[in-house]
């Protein structure tokens, strides 16, 4: 079926008949008869975040979002307003879509756990197992305690269970469809990254730059998901990580530049971080560069199915530390927001070290030496696949070269 909207592309049919037949089988090894799912935006804009819900829906309501997701029979999604309804159920496979209040009743949402609850009765699960997916096992949003309590509250005979990070899970080995849309995404989220940087010259600011990405995303028909730009003067450095927020402070000569970029669209977006100076980089900016592009790919020619993230930290300590870095790695789960592996770390402390590589499993890989004082740093990654083989780098922007702008 063709897509009748221009902000959620949908995938095929038979996408969506294999992410339901996988979750529900993997329901039914864990004896539950329905899952309820939960999204929360956090803000009120186009992209509403809400990867879970968007997974099964394709589409995501402003605000919050509820979908009942049964072992057997179809889903039903609660979204925020009535006057969406109609926009929404064609815009998303799940065709039976409700606000979660009315036009009559103040408070929106807050009338959905109930609608919710009611649900799960309609369909006779008031002594069944019903898991809980929250908005983020990554950012630990789940459910909130009043909609927790409203819906375990109304069926007092079901076992309830939170189970994101289970549901997150599932959707990590992605599908063949997943891998061409992320090719897609990571060919808009190169085009996007060359007119930020083609656009960096002394006096040009970094909230300047993160309006160049968004002017060019949207005429690609995508969407700046992270547009990270932050300026240190290499003389006198503070900061080891681009802002979150790009400042008004313009960019001079003998900056560093470091960013992190993320385009797509459909919940799915490339990735990169990137560093570029203007003007030649000093010595030490010039060795920590070499450093973090060597350490970036000693890690991701050491990645294919069955290694585990443990025995791939050793060697960011051995390229950074021995040169009198800090090494802060970082290999974490990627395509449509932060997933497993979350590997971060400064030295020997690392995070998440037993989680196994396994096919299509989309990841960033980011080498990052930094001094001890957190001050200086460059960091540079891309957005991957693994494969049998090894894995395949997914952006062709050039970052592992040195970039010297404006």
């Amino acid at each position: 079926m063709e897509c009748p909207n221009y902000f959620w592309p949908w995938f095929s049919g038979e996408e969506y008949e294999r992410r339901y037949a996988n979750i529900r089988a993997a329901m039914e090894k864990k004896g539950l008869g329905a899952l309820v799912v939960y999204g929360v935006s956090r803000s009120m804009n186009m992209d509403p975040g809400q990867t879970n819900i968007v997974y099964l829906a394709s589409v995501a309501s402003a605000g919050q979002t509820f979908i009942v997701f049964p072992l057997e029979g179809e889903p039903t999604m609660f979204i925020m307003y009535k006057n969406h309804v109609k926009n929404t159920r064609a815009m998303s496979p799940i065709r039976d879509v409700h606000a979660g209040g009315t036009f009559f009743e103040a408070g929106g949402m807050t009338h959905a756990p109930r609608r919710v609850a009611e649900r799960l009765k309609e369909l006779g699960l008031e002594n069944r197992r019903i898991g809980i997916m929250g908005e983020s096992a990554w950012l630990g949003i789940h459910l909130p305690h009043e909609a927790h309590e409203t819906i375990t509250g109304a069926l007092p005979g079901a076992e309830f269970e939170v189970l994101t990070s289970w549901y997150e899970e599932l959707r990590l080995i992605k599908s063949d469809e997943e891998i061409a849309l992320m090719r897609r995404v990571a060919a808009m989220t190169d085009a996007a990254y060359e007119v930020m940087v083609r656009a960096v010259r002394p006096g040009v600011r970094p909230c300047d730059l993160y309006n160049d990405l968004v002017r060019a995303s949207v005429d690609m028909g995508g969407r700046v998901c992270l547009g990270h730009v932050g300026r240190t003067p290499m003389s006198d450095p503070d900061m080891n990580y681009p802002h979150y927020y790009p400042l008004t402070t313009p960019i001079r000569a003998g900056d560093a530049v470091m960013t992190e970029v993320a385009v797509g669209t459909a919940g799915y977006s490339g990735k990169i971080w990137g560093t570029f100076f203007v003007g030649d980089p000093t010595p030490e900016y010039e060795e920590m560069f070499r450093l973090a592009v060597k350490t970036s790919d000693d890690i991701a020619a050491a990645i294919r199915p069955g290694v585990r993230t443990g025995d791939l930290t050793r060697l960011c300590p051995d390229t950074i530390q021995d040169a009198g870095y800090m090494a802060k790695t970082s290999i974490c789960g990627w395509s449509n927001r932060n997933a497993r592996p979350d590997v971060r770390g400064d030295g020997d402390r690392i995070t998440d070290p037993d989680f196994i590589f396994d096919k299509n499993q989309c990841i960033n890989v980011v080498g990052w030496p930094s001094d001890h004082d957190e001050t200086r740093g460059v960091w540079l990654g891309d957005c991957c696949i693994v494969h049998r083989e090894g894995i395949e780098n997914l952006q062709q922007y050039p970052i592992r070269e040195i970039h010297v702008a404006g």
